[in-house]
């Protein structure tokens, strides 16, 4: 584990000692580590100039894109607080966003610097604008002191954003410290290898697994590959040119992969991919791991515990014999994990269905409860099955809309699918569906569908509709977005 003063002197030698060479590729150019670490010093010389407290939140409006990796890296250096502000939504919001958050500094690159974020600054905000190219960032508002200390942190933290699957995204506060294990290991297996490689990095900066990739490979000095948001074939491009032998992937893109056909031999480099951020069903895991000869190891994490929490790797999958379908694998060393009764909170027994909570020793003493439910067999294998706040009440019936989703992807037609429930007259709630089709499979109908579940599920399971959509609405984390998901589903009911 990384101490959060390691992680600070690290990124500040970063920042005076820079790599020379290439540092981040970013749309087929690279830019340096010294082009990096100028944009950094630049923020460091305008925060001095201006006179911001050191307690003082940064905030910063987060894009996947080399200007913004800058001044994540140079802000932590500095030993200041970061607050991550949305990037993604309509520039009225981001200025809103900043008022909310009572921000006293905002850093965004030129073009997000709109006529309402410019307003929103008044007379007691600093601006900080960031080019495109990584030139001199330049200071936007002329404030001589800022009026007020406005938001503030007694140490330094970032604040990331959670991935928004069920509304806006929220920021959640993490210490450096918190983040030293993450950091940490990332950094040290960026350069455990023989030949260093090159990273890749698709997930959103303001993520909790952005920023440990930006911080890590920093600290690391490990060249990384950014993309403004994951392109199945540009991805698969960049795994050809740089020929990593590892590399990290979500549900999304292994399906991704599978449905566009992406040819085997622009793939080879890689030995094992590790992912999570969402299930993934064991016959895609073994129809993807026999048509490219990669391992798959899946595992499972979370904002609230400053990574990963639980996963698979080729060791304990020699130690055990082989994977185990839909289990996200064992706890990592040095974190403990139990299944709790939802209603009464007393510790389960192996294999019996409750609440996950986990103790993590670098945030604190506590249990962290989750709203997963999950269980954990004899050997310690963690199986993660569905969310206890998501459960819909049919008739009296808990019906669990990832077992519902699950099934449906067992159809060989099915390259993803979302449940979600409403509101009916006679049963209180009912499970709906909506599905997106692998572009190279036969046809396939709703009715079809909802026939195939049958043969899988109890029939309170059953989905009362399925649709069939081009694609489902998803977030920047490539996660099904539930909100705009619940969205569709009523236009499609208005127009109707």
């Amino acid at each position: 584990m990384m101490s959060a003063d390691q992680a600070v002197a690290s990124l500040r030698d970063f920042l005076e000692n820079p790599p020379r060479g290439d540092f981040i590729e970013f749309e087929g150019q690279w830019r340096t580590g010294t082009e990096v670490a100028a944009v950094a010093r630049g923020i460091a010389t305008l925060l001095d100039e201006a006179g911001v407290p050191k307690d003082v939140a940064i905030g910063v409006v987060i894009r996947n894109h080399p200007e913004t990796a800058a001044a994540l890296i140079g802000i932590i250096a500095l030993g200041r607080p970061v607050t991550m502000v949305y990037s993604h939504q309509a520039s009225s919001l981001i200025a809103s966003n900043v008022e909310k958050l009572d921000l006293a500094v905002v850093v965004a690159e030129e073009r997000d610097w709109s006529e309402e974020l410019r307003r929103c600054l008044g007379g007691s905000r600093l601006g900080i604008s960031l080019p495109e190219g990584l030139g001199a960032p330049g200071r936007i508002a002329p404030v001589e002191q800022l009026l007020e200390p406005r938001r503030t942190h007694s140490q330094t933290v970032v604040e990331v954003l959670t991935s928004g699957t069920t509304g806006p995204p929220k920021n959640i506060v993490l210490s450096l410290s918190a983040l030293g294990r993450g950091i940490g290991m990332l950094a040290q297996g960026a350069g455990s290898g023989q030949a260093p490689q090159v990273e890749l990095v698709y997930v959103p900066l303001a993520s909790i697994g952005g920023i440990l990739m930006v911080l890590g490979y920093a600290i690391a000095r490990t060249r990384l590959c950014l993309f403004d948001r994951f392109e199945v074939n540009a991805w698969a491009d960049a795994i050809r040119r740089h020929r990593p032998a590892t590399t990290g992937v979500t549900a999304p893109v292994i399906r991704a992969v599978l449905d566009n056909d992406i040819k085997p031999e622009w793939l080879e480099s890689l030995q094992s991919v590790f992912g999570g951020a969402g299930p993934l069903e064991a016959d895609i895991r073994q129809r993807f791991s026999e048509l490219y000869g990669i391992d798959v190891c899946w595992g499972y994490g979370a904002t609230e515990f400053a990574g990963t929490l639980a996963t698979w790797t080729p060791q304990l999958k020699a130690e055990l014999g082989g994977d185990r379908p839909n289990s996200v694998g064992r706890v990592l060393p040095g974190l403990e994990a139990r299944i709790t009764d939802p209603e009464t909170g007393q510790t389960l027994d192996t294999n019996l269905i409750g609440r996950l909570e986990a103790r993590v020793p670098h945030l604190g003493d506590d249990w962290i409860r989750t709203n997963d439910e999950a269980k954990i067999d004899a050997d310690g294998i963690l199986y993660i099955l569905g969310r206890l706040d998501g459960a819909i009440n049919r008739g009296g019936f808990k019906v669990l809309p990832e077992i519902v989703a699950e099934a449906l992807r067992r159809h060989p037609a099915v390259a993803d699918a979302a449940v979600i429930g409403i509101r009916d007259k006679r049963l209180g709630e009912v499970p709906v569906a909506m599905v997106e089709l692998f572009a190279s499979h036969d046809p396939v109908t709703p009715e079809e569908l909802r026939a195939f579940t049958r043969e899988h599920l109890p029939s309170p399971s059953v989905p009362a509709e399925v649709r069939i959509v081009e694609e489902l609405p998803r977030n920047a984390m490539l996660k099904v977005d539930v909100a705009a998901l619940r969205r569709l589903w009523n236009s499609q009911e208005e127009c109707a």
